[in-house]
């Protein structure tokens, strides 16, 4: 099904606009204080080896992938560049909505942080909705019934090209944005990911590639 781009392509990445947004426990190196640009692979949890990087516009290494942990389960980890776990991701099977969770393991638990959820492929607007976990909730427990989403992901997620917005639907403002090209920087099977100031920047590549799985599902 085609889908048409986001309403918000001309507002700019502003950032989040209520202090830090620090999503993911003892992250504050994270949450930057200026933009700040990744590339991404397409289907990134697809990869293994040198292609399970995140890096910055000038080839420097933030995130890595732990092609270990790849497994029918769909549980994958997202590490720093010393190799110590910063958050993880595993996707619902067998849900009516395609859902992932962005995870932490905490005393042996697995705890959720966020719920990440496809919207009706009804709409002809492609979009998805996060939810924050704060304080976060075991997996066996996690629901977002009575749950508000605090971040509206929408544009289209096929070509690269969609905005994270927050704020109530009359005044939305938008602290991150993914494209397929940044200025002179374009690279086959890649996407960038343009994220604004007080955002946890290693929640949000977590977000965008768990959307990218969500959605390249229906191709």
């Amino acid at each position: 099904m085609g889908c048409v781009g986001s309403a918000y392509d001309d507002v700019p990445v502003t950032g989040y606009q209520g202090g830090a947004l620090e999503v993911l426990p003892n992250n504050q190196q994270y949450v930057q204080q200026e933009p700040t640009i990744l590339k991404l692979k397409e289907k990134f949890f697809s990869f293994s080896g040198d292609d399970c990087v995140i890096k910055d516009l000038s080839g420097s290494t933030w995130f890595k992938i732990n092609a270990e942990t790849f497994s029918m389960s769909n549980k994958r980890s997202m590490m720093d560049t010393e190799g110590r776990v910063i958050a993880g991701y595993r996707k619902k099977l067998l849900s009516m909505h395609a859902t992932a969770y962005i995870t932490g393991e905490v005393n042996g638990r697995t705890l959720v942080y966020a719920t990440i959820k496809k919207e009706s492929m009804m709409s002809f607007v492609a979009s998805a909705e996060i939810f924050l976990h704060n304080p976060p909730v075991d997996i066996d427990n996690v629901t977002t019934d009575g749950l508000n989403a605090e971040i509206r992901v929408e544009g289209d997620f096929f070509a690269k090209k969609y905005d994270f917005m927050m704020g109530n639907r009359d005044n939305p403002y938008k602290v991150a944005q993914v494209v397929r090209k940044w200025m002179t920087f374009m690279e086959n099977n890649s996407y960038y990911v343009n994220i604004g100031t007080n955002m946890d920047v290693a929640f949000v590549c977590m977000c965008a590639m768990a959307i990218d799985e969500l959605f390249c599902e229906q191709k």
